[in-house]
């Protein structure tokens, strides 16, 4: 398009000419003149054919299951091979082994030790093992047989008596008893084992054995003349002789415990009735009075032994030991219960 007013080309859409300014005005838009053409014959159509269509009955599928997952096995974590018997049977035993060791190194052990000679002025509190009182042994008739071993029952006295012919023999229509509470046993026995009275005896009557370190009564021991029955008269014999005789047995205690320490070898040579007599010396020498009349009259006898009055089991404190007499104490417990003569 072109402005009439100056001629400028002009877009077919602007309403003002962009030079002069002025409305244009739009030509009309005539359609362009067509030939006639003939009409061209538009091909006939048929009409479409009506095709049913093919019915297809849908086919069933069975449903497709979920694939099967494998079964998960529970875990069971891995057990270990059986163990053979036999090697529990031989953990057992050699813990048995080990465990018996251990005990009889701990009772060897209680039983051998003291306390080292250093410790000799002190005062220690009393061992827990030592018993608060004296154990007083049970009146020897009322044991009923000998407690010895033959070696420490035989004497080295130069005969040997019989015991059932002493205690069943007559001297002058006497039985031996009878010669003792009459008062003449002494001149009984020498008749019974010299034949004579009158004192040129070739055996003596208060023989002290080396052998045996312990005194007799023509070669019978203390603890043969308990077994028998008449202990107290043993104990009567030896304990009325003269205290000024350095030969008496009187004269000192059984075992030194007081002054120096003993072991098991010292009290072997000894009889049941002796060591005890050996323990309840420890108490004895403080005086301690005794609830067994036996032992109180073996004690009445020693010149050493002065009883103090009231002084017995519920009253006794051990602490008045000194060293030597709480070790010897524990050393003699210790080598009664391995004779079998406590528990």
């Amino acid at each position: 398009m072109f402005c009439k007013y100056c001629g400028a080309e002009l877009a077919d859409t602007a309403a003002f000419c962009y030079k002069c300014g002025k409305p244009t005005t739009k030509p009309e838009s005539r359609p362009p003149r067509l030939r006639p053409q003939a009409p061209a014959e538009q091909p006939r159509q048929e009409p479409p054919k009506y095709e049913q269509p093919e019915y297809e009955q849908p086919r069933y599928e069975q449903p497709k299951e979920p694939p099967r997952r494998a079964p998960v096995e529970p875990f069971e974590p891995e057990q270990e091979p059986p163990r053979r018997k036999g090697g529990y049977i031989a953990l057992a035993v050699i813990l048995c082994v080990l465990v018996i060791g251990a005990i009889v190194v701990l009772v060897m052990a209680m039983g051998i030790l003291k306390p080292t000679s250093s410790d000799a002025e002190a005062s220690p509190s009393p061992s827990d093992v030592m018993e608060t009182q004296p154990l007083e042994s049970e009146p020897p008739e009322e044991d009923g047989k000998p407690t010895q071993t033959p070696d420490q029952e035989q004497s080295s006295y130069p005969i040997q008596l019989d015991m059932d012919q002493l205690l069943t023999g007559r001297i002058n229509g006497t039985t031996f008893r009878e010669a003792w509470e009459q008062g003449w046993l002494d001149e009984w026995m020498n008749l019974y084992v010299n034949g004579s009275s009158d004192g040129s005896s070739p055996y003596e009557a208060y023989w002290y054995d080396e052998g045996l370190h312990e005194w007799t009564y023509y070669g019978i021991t203390y603890s043969q003349a308990a077994s028998a029955g008449w202990g107290d008269i043993w104990l009567e014999l030896l304990g009325s002789r003269d205290d000024d005789d350095p030969d008496t047995m009187d004269s000192d205690y059984l075992l030194p415990t007081d002054s120096q320490y003993i072991d098991k070898s010292d009290l072997a040579p000894f009889t049941k009735e002796e060591v005890s007599l050996i323990r309840n010396e420890i108490y004895a020498r403080y005086g301690y009075q005794f609830s067994s009349q036996e032992i109180q009259d073996y004690f009445d006898r020693q010149n050493w032994y002065t009883p103090v009055e009231g002084l017995n089991a519920s009253t006794f404190d051990t602490s008045v030991f000194n060293a030597y007499e709480q070790a010897n104490l524990e050393t003699i417990l210790a080598y009664e219960r391995e004779m079998g003569w406590r528990q």
